[in-house]
């Protein structure tokens, strides 16, 4: 099999898409055997292979990569709140930003709670430099040629740490944006929760970005906090959507967006506050900004690297995470 073709299985394989007719028994053997071909009719890896047959391992960080690449494109948090550039298409790390904008710029470090303030008159650009992040496993690519192990042992484990990360700096720029960050640019209201207390904030919102339309998210759990004491005349859609889905797609006219909650990082501890309900105007530029340092790259280690003659796998994939406010936006935390 080509490499054009091997790739464009092992792609689909990797992603739960094969084509209709191929199972995924057939699809792994014959990535297996397109593999095995390209490491020149060996399944043994060892030093010469590395310098032989450097096309094997090309092929392979070609796939990994064009995963993570894709794998955040499903998310609605990512796709309708963070500008992301890649530098790999040219772009310098910079952003341009509207005249007269009151505007936060923060680099985002783990377990940041707020960013700094700025006000920036007239014409400005800020920068989000990528930095380097790693993942390392070891000895997958022997198991995978030996037909011990699938493709997927290697790439989503490295996919799904990546991904993961990269979310984890989005959404903890984007929930750690605070009262003293954000000063005249943010609404605040806390109480326990009533429906004409988030009407007002939303009102609010509206008003201060030109009688906008507004956007209000939530957990799946400050979702239902809403749906759950909405008004006993609600309409038999919104009791189908509380029904099925546990949360009103509408409120009030207004749409609700869910934001999935997740796990701190090597913890069973939620990282968001089901207690908080933002309010953005729908037509707010991307808040999030995420540079991506260019092509992401595999490093393949020798056996005789380590004592136990296993393969290291070394994943480098750059990126920086900022946060730009130019409209006002508001949250409600609900007192419990």
């Amino acid at each position: 099999m080509d490499r054009k073709n091997l790739f464009e299985l092992m792609t689909d394989y990797s992603q739960n898409s094969l084509k209709a007719g191929i199972t995924k028994n057939q699809a792994k053997k014959t990535i297996m055997d397109g593999l095995i071909e390209m490491n020149g009719g060996s399944s043994k890896i060892d030093l010469k292979s590395f310098r032989r047959h450097p096309e094997m391992f090309d092929l392979i960080e070609e796939v990994v990569t064009n995963k993570v690449a894709s794998g955040l494109k499903g998310n609605e948090f990512f796709m309708n709140f963070v500008e992301e550039k890649n530098l790999a298409e040219g772009d310098a790390p910079q952003y341009d930003v509207k005249k007269d904008s009151n505007l936060v710029v923060a680099n985002i470090a783990r377990g940041t709670k707020s960013v700094r303030r700025q006000r920036l008159g007239k014409e400005e650009t800020f920068t989000v430099n990528p930095t380097v992040h790693s993942v390392k496993v070891y000895d997958e690519l022997t198991r995978i040629l030996t037909n011990r192990a699938d493709i997927n042992d290697l790439s989503d484990e490295v996919i799904k740490s990546i991904i993961k990360q990269r979310l984890d700096d989005i959404y903890l720029a984007w929930f750690g944006v605070s009262k003293a960050s954000l000063g005249a640019n943010y609404y605040p209201a806390a109480g326990a929760y009533n429906e004409d207390g988030l009407m007002d904030l939303c009102n609010k919102v509206s008003a201060a970005n030109d009688n906008a339309k507004v956007l209000i998210i939530a957990t799946l759990k400050g979702a239902r906090t809403i749906g759950a004491t909405a008004s006993s005349n609600a309409s038999d859609e919104a009791k189908s959507d509380m029904y099925n889905q546990g949360y009103p797609a509408k409120w009030n006219g207004i749409d609700v967006m869910v934001v999935p909650q997740r796990y701190k990082s090597g913890t069973e501890t939620f990282m968001f506050d089901d207690n908080i309900i933002t309010v953005v105007p729908v037509d707010m530029d991307k808040p999030i900004k995420q540079t991506i340092g260019g092509s992401d790259y595999m490093y393949i280690g020798s056996p005789e690297d380590n004592a136990d003659s296993t393969i290291d796998i070394l994943y480098l994939s750059a990126w920086g995470t900022g946060v730009v406010v130019g409209k006002k936006f508001g949250k409600y935390e609900i007192e419990k």
